[in-house]
């Protein structure tokens, strides 16, 4: 199914195809990311300058779980 979905993408991406969703707020979409970006920047700063005792190796897979779990 993965596959399919990014073959799909592609073709989408590539192509001159243009959609038109009714009702779609984009300037509430723009905030909604940025807030959801904001947050996800301040966990992470959270987690590189914390006063923990905690290995860096252990920061930075804390880093790359956040990271792929908002995937």
């Amino acid at each position: 199914m993965r596959y399919f979905d990014l073959m799909l993408l592609n073709y989408l991406r590539d192509s001159k195809i243009q959609m038109e969703i009714t009702g779609f707020d984009m300037d509430g979409f723009e905030k909604l990311l940025r807030h959801q970006l904001k947050r996800q920047l301040e966990a992470i700063e959270y987690i590189a300058f914390a006063d923990e005792f905690i290995s860096d190796a252990e920061r930075v897979q804390s880093i790359r779980d956040l990271l792929l779990s908002s995937l």
